[in-house]
C-alpha cells in the first residue's frame, strides 16, 4: 500500500498492527463506522488534493477500494 495512503488511514483509525491489509473492511476496523468512513474520505481528499464523488464514496467497502479512485486521478 502507498505510504501516503497508509499515513492517512493511520491518522483516521487507530491501527496498531505494523501492516495494513488492503482487504480490511469496517468489520476489521472498530472505528470504521459511518462517521469514520466520512472522515477517511475527507482526509484522503485533503491529503491528495482531490474530490471524491459521492458514488465513489459508497463504493469503498474495503481499504483497497480506495486505490483505484486515487489511480483514476493520477495521484497514485
Amino acid at each position: 500500500m502507498d505510504k501516503r495512503l497508509e499515513k492517512v488511514i493511520r491518522e483516521v483509525f487507530p491501527i496498531e498492527q505494523d501492516t495494513i491489509d488492503e482487504n480490511w473492511t469496517s468489520d476489521d476496523i472498530p472505528d470504521w463506522d459511518s462517521v469514520g468512513h466520512l472522515n477517511l474520505i475527507m482526509e484522503i481528499e485533503k491529503a491528495f488534493d482531490i474530490k471524491i464523488e459521492i458514488e465513489e464514496m459508497f463504493e469503498v467497502e474495503k481499504l483497497g477500494d480506495i486505490i483505484p479512485i486515487l489511480q483514476k486521478r493520477n495521484v497514485l
